[in-house]
């Protein structure tokens, strides 16, 4: 969150004028043009506030490619700032749960990298236009060219909807020849009441 936003959350704002106040378009990707931004407005409270949240995600492992989900990035961090911006934003948060993808792969010894780029990229700006998509991160291939990506979305259907397009078709056609394996799983990430606790599990 913004200095300019955090000074304007005065006591005299009520919850809903605070949630009003925060910023409509923002970087949620390792792509910043306008078009890969996430627009917040038509989310719900909850998820706009989680959305921003998930701005400090980072590795809690120099070996999260091949670390199990939980304990490869720090979500304890992640929780930390949504519990920063609850109280910012006076607002009680109530039990809810997100969808997430998590992509283990291992590249090729010899690939395009800038199409593998240019793909992403694009399935990315197609994915965050179709809405619901909160956060996508991805780390760097370690020495065995294994790597980790994760996406979190407002729900499974957003998901779904988010991977239907041309682009994504594009980017799953090129895997043989860009991928010694790879790996999806679909997974349950949800937010007790108060924000005391994020509990994982596989989606069912």
């Amino acid at each position: 969150m913004t200095a300019t936003v955090a000074t304007a959350w005065s006591s005299n704002l009520s919850p809903v004028d605070k949630v009003a106040l925060m910023p409509e378009l923002f970087a949620s990707s390792p792509y910043l043009d306008r078009e890969h931004l996430l627009d917040l407005k038509p989310l719900d409270e909850q998820s706009r506030l989680f959305a921003l949240a998930l701005s400090t995600l980072q590795p809690r492992t120099p070996e999260y490619a091949t670390t199990k989900y939980e304990d490869s990035l720090d979500l304890d961090l992640v929780l930390a700032k949504l519990k920063d911006l609850l109280q910012e934003a006076d607002l009680q948060w109530k039990h809810q749960d997100f969808y997430v993808v998590e992509f283990r792969s291992q590249l090729k010894p010899q690939i395009d990298n800038p199409l593998l780029f240019k793909l992403d990229k694009e399935s990315h700006r197609e994915a965050n236009t179709s809405g619901g998509l909160l956060k996508y991160w991805y780390g760097e291939p370690d020495a065995e060219r294994r790597n980790l990506a994760t996406c979190f979305w407002t729900n499974k259907e957003a998901a779904i909807a988010g991977g239907r397009g041309p682009l994504h078709k594009q980017a799953r056609a090129i895997i043989p020849q860009m991928y010694e394996s790879i790996h999806v799983k679909g997974l349950r990430f949800a937010i007790t009441d108060a924000a005391r606790e994020w509990k994982l599990e596989p989606y069912l």
